[in-house]
C-alpha cells in the first residue's frame, strides 16, 4: 500500500474525529461550512531552548553591513511571533534609518533592502527542519535583478531537472517561463544601457542535430530520444527566442544619442564609448557556445530567422568598427576642448578646435557627413555656453551686484561674438580643401544655442539696468522743494512695485539660463511691460517736479536727485529735456542782468543807494556761480543744442561787468 505522509494538521483532525460518542455514530453529520474548514490549528509549543535556537538561526542568516547584536532588541519579539504562529508565511527584516525592524509582511514604506524568510502555509519550523525547509534571501535596491537571479538559478534549474511532468505540461511551462524571463531580462538590463540576450537553459542533447547537407527528419521515432512533439515544441521555443534577439539587436543598431540638446564634445565621446562597450558585449554574447549551438540547430531545420540573424551580425560588426573609429577622432577633439578657457583665451583654443573638426571632415571614414559635423559644431557651441554660464551667478547678480553682473555679462557676449568670428575665418579654408564632400553646414543650427544664450545675457542686463534705475538708492537724499516729502514717498512706491516684480524673476531665475525652456520669453515680456508702466510713473514724477522749478539751483538739485533714471533711454530723453529747461532758466538769469544794468544806467531809485562797482561785483559772482554749476552738470549730463548760444551770451554779458 502506498504510504501517505500526513501533516500534523491532518493527524490532529483525525484524532479529534475518533473521539465521537457511540450514540452519535449513526447520526449523519451536516456538511462543514467554509468557515469551519478554515479554522486555525493549534499553535506549536516550543521549548525555550529550541525557540532561542530558531531565533539565532534567523540572526545568523540575516546579513547587513555593520549589524550588531544590540540592534535585535527592537525586533526579537516579532521573530518569536513568526515561529510561534505558523499562520504567518513571511518574515522580513530591514533597517529603517538606524533601527533594525522585523515585519510579518512585505514592507510597504518604500523599503528596498530587506532579508526575507518564507515557508509554506502552516508549516511548523523545528530546530531539525529549519535549514532544509526555509526559503530565505535578500532583496536590494534592484528588486527585479533579485527576481531574475532567483528565477534563473533556482526555479529554472528545478523545472529543467524535474522529469515527472507530462510532456504537454512541461512544454507549456517552458514556453511561458522563457517568455517571462526574456521580458524580465530586458527590463532589468535596458535601463542601465546594456543589452543582455536571454539564453534558454535547456539541453540541446535532446534533439538530434543532423549535418547541414542532411535534411532533418523531425518525424523519426527513436526510443532513445524525446518524442516528436517535444522536439517541435523545443524548436518553436528556440525560434521564438531568436526572433526576440533579432528585435533587441535591431533596437541597438537603430539607437542614437537621445539628448541632442546641450550636448558637449565630452557627452558625444561618452556616448560612443558606451555604444562601443555595449556592442562589444553583444558581440561577445553572439559568439558564445550556447547561442551558436541554438543557431546551428535552427539552421539545420531551415529556420527563416537564421538568415536575418546572420545579416544583423554582419551589421553589428560594421557598427562596432564605426564606433571604434569615431572614438579615436573624438578623443583628439575632446582633448582640445578641455583646453578651452572662455573669457580668457577663447580665440586660440577655438581655432585649434575648428581645425580638428576640418581634419575629421576630411579623414574620418564614418564621421565626415555634414549632419555629424553639424552635431560637432553644435557641441562646441554648447561647450562655449556652458563655460560662460560658470561665470554668471544669477543669485548674486539679482540680489544687488547688478553692476558687476553687467560687466561679466558683457564679457560673455564678447566671448560668443569672438567665437562666431573665428568660425567664419577658419571655415574660409574649406573652399581650398580638396574633398569629396562640400562644406554646406547649416550655420543657423550651429549658432542657435550661442544666439539664444546671448539674448538671455541681454535680458539679464536689461533686468540689471532696471534694478539700478528703479531699485533702492541710498546715495541720493530726499528730493527737495516744498513737496519733496511727497515726491520721495512716490519714489519709494515705485521702488516697492519694482521689487515685487523682481521677486517674481528671482523665483524663476533657474529658467533664465536654461536655454531649452521657452517659457522664459513670456516672463521677460511680462517684465518689460511692467517696467514700461514704471517708466510712465517716473515721467509723471519728473514733470511734476520741474513744474515747480523756478531757478537754476532747484533745477540742478532735481536732476541730481533723479540721476539714477538716466540709465533708461526713455527716461534719459525726458531728463535731457529738463536739462534744456535748466539752460533756459540760466539764459533768463543772464537776460535779467541786462535789465538790471539798464535800470542801473538810468539811475533807477532802488539802486541809488549802492555803488556801481558793488552792483557789478554781485552780478558777476552770481552769474559765475551759476556758470560753474551748469558746466559741472554738463560734464555729467552732456551738452544740449542751446548750450553754445547761451554761453556766447554769457561771455558777452560778462564783458560789461
Amino acid at each position: 500500500m502506498e504510504k501517505i505522509n500526513k501533516s500534523p494538521l491532518e493527524s490532529h483532525r483525525e484524532f479529534l474525529d475518533m473521539e465521537t460518542d457511540e450514540e452519535d455514530f449513526d447520526r449523519q453529520e451536516s456538511p462543514e461550512t467554509e468557515e469551519e474548514l478554515a479554522f486555525e490549528p493549534v499553535k506549536p509549543i516550543f521549548k525555550e531552548h529550541d525557540l532561542n535556537k530558531l531565533v539565532q538561526y534567523v540572526k545568523d542568516l540575516t546579513i547587513f553591513p555593520s549589524i550588531k547584536d544590540e540592534d535585535w532588541k527592537n525586533c526579537c519579539a516579532m521573530v518569536y511571533e513568526y515561529f510561534e504562529n505558523p499562520a504567518f508565511t513571511l518574515l522580513c527584516i530591514y533597517f529603517q534609518a538606524d533601527t533594525l525592524k522585523a515585519q510579518l509582511s512585505i514592507p510597504d514604506n518604500d523599503q528596498v533592502d530587506f532579508v526575507y524568510f518564507l515557508r509554506t502555509p502552516w508549516h511548523v519550523f523545528t530546530v531539525d527542519n529549519f535549514h532544509t525547509t526555509v526559503a530565505f534571501g535578500s532583496i536590494n535596491s534592484n528588486a527585479m535583478m533579485c527576481v531574475l537571479r532567483v528565477m534563473e538559478n533556482m526555479y529554472t534549474t528545478v523545472a529543467r531537472e524535474n522529469g515527472e511532468w507530462p510532456e504537454i505540461i512541461r512544454n507549456n511551462l517552458f514556453f511561458n517561463l522563457h517568455n517571462f524571463l526574456m521580458c524580465l531580462t530586458e527590463w532589468v538590463y535596458k535601463p542601465i544601457g546594456l543589452i543582455k540576450l536571454y539564453v534558454p537553459a535547456e539541453s540541446l542533447a535532446d534533439i538530434s542535430t543532423p549535418s547541414r547537407n542532411e535534411k532533418p527528419n523531425l518525424l523519426e521515432t527513436d526510443s532513445s530520444r524525446v518524442s516528436t512533439e517535444t522536439k517541435k515544441a523545443l524548436i518553436d521555443r528556440f525560434e521564438r527566442t531568436v526572433r526576440y534577439w533579432i528585435r533587441q539587436i535591431r533596437q541597438v543598431l537603430k539607437s542614437t544619442s537621445t539628448s541632442k540638446d546641450e550636448q558637449t564634445i565630452f557627452n558625444i565621446l561618452q556616448y560612443w564609448i558606451a555604444r562601443y562597450f555595449n556592442l562589444c558585449c553583444l558581440h561577445d554574447q553572439l559568439s558564445s557556445v550556447e547561442i551558436q549551438s541554438i543557431l546551428r540547430l535552427l539552421e539545420n531545420v531551415c529556420s527563416p530567422s537564421v538568415h536575418a540573424f546572420q545579416f544583423l551580425t554582419l551589421k553589428l560588426r560594421e557598427e562596432l568598427e564605426q564606433a571604434a573609429s569615431n572614438i579615436t577622432y573624438l578623443k583628439v577633439l575632446s582633448e582640445a576642448c578641455d583646453n578651452l578657457k572662455c573669457l580668457d583665451d577663447v580665440e586660440g583654443a577655438t581655432k585649434k578646435i575648428f581645425f580638428i573638426i576640418l581634419f575629421i571632415w576630411t579623414e574620418s571614414p564614418f564621421y565626415n557627413i555634414l549632419s555629424n559635423i553639424e552635431v560637432l559644431c553644435q557641441a562646441v557651441s554648447t561647450q562655449i555656453v556652458h563655460q560662460c554660464k560658470n561665470y554668471i551667478d544669477l543669485q548674486v547678480i539679482l540680489e544687488g551686484q547688478a553692476e558687476n553682473g553687467i560687466n561679466i555679462l558683457w564679457k560673455c557676449i564678447s566671448c560668443c561674438q569672438t567665437y562666431k568670428m573665428i568660425y567664419n575665418e577658419v571655415m574660409k579654408i574649406t573652399a581650398l580643401i580638396q574633398s569629396s564632400n562640400t562644406w554646406d553646414v547649416n550655420e543657423r543650427l550651429i549658432f542657435n544655442y550661442i544666439d539664444t544664450f546671448v539674448q538671455r545675457c541681454y535680458d539679464i542686463i536689461e533686468i540689471c539696468d532696471s534694478s539700478i534705475v528703479f531699485g533702492r538708492c541710498n546715495k541720493v537724499g530726499m528730493i527737495g522743494g516744498p513737496r519733496g516729502i511727497e515726491y520721495d514717498a512716490y519714489c519709494r512706491q515705485i521702488e516697492n512695485l519694482f521689487y515685487e516684480s523682481l521677486d517674481e524673476i528671482k523665483l524663476i531665475r533657474d529658467d533664465i539660463l536654461n536655454l531649452t525652456k521657452s517659457s522664459w520669453l513670456e516672463n521677460m515680456l511680462k517684465f518689460r511691460k511692467f517696467v514700461t508702466e514704471l517708466e510712465s510713473m517716473v515721467k509723471n514724477l519728473i514733470n511734476c517736479i520741474f513744474e515747480e522749478v523756478r531757478n537754476v539751483e532747484e533745477g540742478i538739485e532735481a536732476i541730481y536727485a533723479l540721476q539714477r533714471f538716466k540709465h533708461k533711454e526713455s527716461l534719459r530723453d525726458i531728463l535731457f529735456k529738463k536739462w534744456l529747461q535748466v539752460w533756459e532758466i540760466f539764459n533768463k538769469e543772464i537776460e535779467s542782468y541786462s535789465n538790471v544794468r539798464i535800470l542801473f544806467e538810468t539811475k533807477y531809485i532802488p539802486f541809488q543807494c549802492y555803488t556801481k562797482d558793488a552792483i557789478k561785483m554781485c552780478i558777476k559772482q552770481y552769474l559765475e556761480r551759476l556758470f560753474h554749476m551748469m558746466m559741472n552738470m554738463s560734464d555729467w549730463i552732456g551738452d544740449c543744442a542751446a548750450k553754445e548760444y547761451i554761453l556766447e551770451r554769457y561771455e558777452h554779458t560778462m564783458r560789461f561787468v
